[in-house]
């Protein structure tokens, strides 16, 4: 989660050298990213143990599910504002923190 925090922040900082507008547009792609996926970390490792397997399936099929609901909720909260975007930050920022997965599985490895 602080790596997908860290690369919502680089995201922003990064296209602030662009502008301002395309600053604010990554950031908040980076954060429409990274709240679901926040959630579905709350929401899908509460339970650990044999035990608790059926509840483990559950909360992670739950988990996804509530993440994409959250993830379509942020994207349509951004588009009905009317805040000047820049659509291909709004979508790089997302990506970027979306990517953050992959890197922090090959840090994890390391």
């Amino acid at each position: 989660m602080l790596l997908q925090l860290g690369l919502t922040l680089l995201a922003g900082a990064i296209a602030t050298l662009h502008s301002s507008v395309a600053g604010w547009s990554a950031l908040l792609g980076g954060i429409a990213c990274a709240i679901p996926n926040a959630y579905f970390v709350w929401r899908a490792f509460r339970f650990r143990g044999a035990r608790y397997a059926g509840k483990v399936a559950e909360a992670l099929y739950r988990g996804e599910a509530w993440k994409f609901i959250l993830t379509a909720l942020m994207f349509a909260t951004i588009f009905s504002q009317g805040w000047p975007l820049n659509y291909p930050a709004l979508f790089a920022g997302f990506v970027m923190v979306q990517l953050g997965h992959l890197f922090s599985a090959k840090i994890a490895n390391l």
